[in-house]
């Protein structure tokens, strides 16, 4: 076994040159082996000279006079027959060197106990290689569990150097090369200049990455695995002790190694080749940013690498500081805005530029049904319409900006149903902004057929029972094919409006029946208009309850037009899911211009959620008044990708902000964005804080609808909340921008009841949602606010 006592001597010479918080944490007085081991290892090896050195690790005395030296068959030489300088009695803690000719750059030796046999791996008691692997005694060596197979120490292949042990181990890494030779005495590591300047740091990303790129401009592999990273004291790591981002520790020429490591906005970077890092002699290299006086700075002047004061200047955050190739200045780095880690300093940056669109996607805000007949001013209950005069009314609250879709049904036919002629619906303000206000809308009435249930079947018409009639051989919603089709034919349906007060005005729809059948003739859809109970139901999409030209939907329409039965409809608008309703949209409100950008860190630079917004990111002017120049101008000055969206003004119901973004491949980004909810004081829709990747593992581009389902409404927490919709201090009715008060609660937090904030729905009467998963998409399983949807599309 083989000990730590190179490494325990190096560690005394640290704690004589540094702070106590540059020491290694490790054990200061290692065990050397255990009491009584008989122990001997190759300690240095002059690889194009004579001389070999031998150690003595144990606590016993060794008597190397019928060991033996052997590279390969014909080079055995007894180490008492050879040149030797020391006792060849080794006592623990003493050094023989013997004068063993090598053969060349490349060779694999052996020290053996005996010549029993140099292809039996119990006689082997130790072994090294360099300049190439596969020597005639390495698997001899790793037989024995001394090697590693394909291992060796890289070598310059000068005469004047020698490799040297480090103490510890049995590979490759635990040797490294050395200018200073010390046959007989402690090793000392002084990398060969060629070696020294063929290692250099290549780039750094200390933003939101925190990656090192290390790159090899020599001709011979190095390993890295015994190097060290340190910014200062307490602040380092062994490189062999990191996993690599890409990259081998055992770093060929031409080749880039890129490590993950914590670093700050200012800072100073030393590569060492041992962890005295207070040593001119073990630096090998050194970058600086940020500003002047790190603590390694005076290490890298006395090494002459590095110039006291000098410093690269800070960059964004997604940005990176590249080396030129040449020279140890601050002038000989520069800032990358798209980091080329892994690769040439000079590549051509591979982007990847996606079109966005995200779309306000409000679509029903809420459903009533009627089905209460009014007969001469007395409430009967449930029932069709039977007699001219007969009345169905309902109040409901609303919004400017609501469309307005009533079906009833024909209740003598099959499946024949009254709903607006068009299908976008019936505005309940006019183009002038006035309400539909004592207005008979029943002429904007037509027939339809739901194409679900032959025509003119008297025994299929109620009360025969519901669904009971013999399927249409058209299955297509279509217009009945007939004189008197209009609304206006049977019914007067007029639209009352009362105004509120701090909350939406409510409207009041009453229908009055015109052309009862005669009960004197038989039931037939020739006979008068039996007007059912039936839904209305407040939009702002298009065709909200069916398409003309194509089948039913499945929705529950088919109960209404066969059967008067408006509750299955009811239902499926208005069923809940675990926070809030399925299918209906919490609020009317138009988006503001937004931004969209990505950044590849642990979490979202820009929206701060759990935190105090930061008043310089432009954040709270989106939040609170749909400006998004001050966030466009931050985050592009923090380096990361950016891109405002190509409309310049709000957006409604069914509009789309559309964003163009360019984003660099093979870095982990993610897209984040926000726009403001602008019926309210500071709220805001963004992405999950920790961004939706933009590529797979397999590299592939996002694409789809994917973050949609995490968009969330946010409160940036710096202005206190109004009811949304009629606070005056909110953007559309305010008369200034940033007029509202202060928010108690200044933490940027996701709308809902577990951080206090809650949307109250004001404008259509469905009250506060519970909400606690903020979910705003309109196809996320579990309900919510249902106004967003976000689409991602590489070009």
């Amino acid at each position: 076994m083989k000990s730590n006592f190179i490494k325990a001597l190096a560690i005394t010479a640290l704690l004589a040159s540094c702070s106590e918080d540059d020491v290694v944490v490790e054990n200061p007085n290692p065990p050397i082996d255990t009491p009584g081991e008989v122990s001997v290892v190759l300690n240095e090896v002059e690889y194009l000279g004579n001389r070999v050195e031998i150690f003595n690790n144990g606590e016993e005395a060794v008597d190397l006079d019928g060991y033996f030296l052997c590279l390969a068959p014909g080079t055995y030489r007894q180490i008492g027959a050879l040149e030797t300088v020391g006792n060849v009695n080794l006592q623990p803690g003493e050094y023989l060197s013997v004068s063993y000719e090598m053969p060349n750059a490349e060779g694999g030796l052996g020290l053996y106990r005996n010549n029993a046999g140099f292809g039996d791996a119990a006689n082997i008691a130790d072994f090294v290689q360099w300049g190439a692997a596969g020597a005639v005694r390495e698997n001899v060596a790793v037989d024995a569990g001394i090697w590693t197979a394909g291992e060796f120490v890289p070598v310059m292949g000068d005469e004047n150097n020698s490799i040297i042990f480090d103490g510890e181990g049995t590979g490759a890494s635990n040797w490294a090369e050395t200018t200073t030779v010390t046959i007989g005495a402690e090793n000392v590591l002084t990398m060969p200049a060629e070696l020294r300047a063929s290692i250099v740091l290549n780039e750094v990303q200390y933003g939101n990455l925190d990656q090192v790129e290390i790159y090899n401009n020599g001709d011979v592999t190095v390993d890295l695995s015994s190097y060290w990273l340190c910014l200062g004291p307490g602040q380092y790591a062994q490189i062999g002790s990191i996993v690599p981002v890409s990259g081998s520790v055992e770093l060929p020429a031409g080749e880039f190694l890129v490590l993950p490591f914590n670093m700050s906005d200012s800072e100073g970077l030393g590569l060492y080749s041992t962890n005295t890092f207070a040593s001119a002699d073990a630096i090998v290299d050194f970058v600086q940013w940020g500003e002047a006086g790190s603590a390694r700075e005076n290490v890298a002047a006395e090494a002459g690498i590095w110039t006291a004061g000098e410093f690269v200047p800070v960059v964004g955050q997604s940005a990176s500081i590249e080396y030129d190739g040449e020279g140890d200045a601050a002038s000989d780095w520069a800032e990358e805005a798209i980091p080329s880690l892994g690769e040439a300093n000079d590549a051509v940056a591979r982007t990847t530029t996606f079109n966005i669109t995200i779309t306000n996607a409000a679509e029903i805000f809420n459903v009533h049904t009627f089905s209460e007949r009014i007969r001469n001013s007395v409430n009967e209950g449930a029932g069709p319409l039977t007699q001219n005069g007969d009345q169905y009314k309902i109040s409901f609250k609303a919004v400017p900006g609501t469309k307005f879709t009533p079906i009833t049904m024909m209740g003598n036919s099959n499946d024949w149903f009254l709903a607006p002629e068009d299908l976008a619906g019936i505005p309940l303000w006019d183009e002038n902004g006035a309400p539909l206000n004592g207005v008979d809308i029943a002429n904007e009435l037509v027939l339809y057929d739901l194409g679900t249930e032959a025509d003119n079947i008297p025994a299929a018409f109620p009360p025969a029972g519901a669904n009971v009639g013999d399927a249409d051989p058209n299955t297509t919603i279509r217009l009945v094919d007939r004189a008197g089709r209009r609304g206006d034919t049977y019914m007067t349906a007029v639209l009352d409006y009362a105004e509120g007060v701090n909350e939406a005005g409510t409207f009041t729809f009453t229908i009055t029946t015109l052309m009862a059948p005669n009960p004197a003739q038989p039931a037939s859809s020739e006979n008068g208009f039996v007007v059912t109970p039936g839904i209305v139901a407040l939009h702002a999409n298009n065709a909200p309850l069916f398409d003309l030209g194509e089948e039913d939907r499945g929705e529950g329409l088919e109960a209404i037009a066969e059967d008067g039965m408006p509750g299955e409809l009811f239902s499926f608008y208005r069923e809940e899911g675990d926070s809030g309703f399925l299918r209906l949209t919490s609020t009317r409100t138009v988006f503001s211009p937004g931004v969209v950008y990505a950044f590849n860190g642990e979490r979202d630079p820009f929206v701060l959620q759990g935190e105090v917004n930061n008043p310089a990111n432009g954040l709270e002017e989106i939040a609170e008044d749909g400006n998004n120049a001050v966030a466009l101008e931050y985050l592009q000055s923090i380096g990361i990708p950016v891109a405002a969206s190509d409309q310049t003004s709000n957006v409604g119901p069914g509009e789309s902000l559309t964003f163009s973004l360019t984003v660099p491949e093979g870095q982990g980004f993610k897209f984040g964005f926000a726009t403001m909810f602008v019926d309210t004081n500071d709220w805001f829709i963004a992405y999950n804080n920790a961004g939706y990747p933009l590529w797979d593992e397999n590299g592939t581009p996002a694409s789809g609808f994917g973050a949609s389902e995490k968009s969330y409404l946010f409160d940036s927490g710096t202005e206190i909340d109004q009811l949304t919709g009629f606070g005056e201090n909110q953007a559309p009715r305010q008369g200034a921008r940033d007029t509202g008060a202060e928010d108690p609660n200044n933490i940027v937090r996701r709308v809902g009841p577990s951080n206090g904030t809650f949307l109250t729905d004001a404008q259509f009467g469905k009250g506060a949602y519970d909400n606690p998963a903020g979910v705003i998409y309109v196809g996320d399983p579990r309900g919510g606010y249902n106004a967003v949807k976000v689409e991602i599309q590489p070009q």
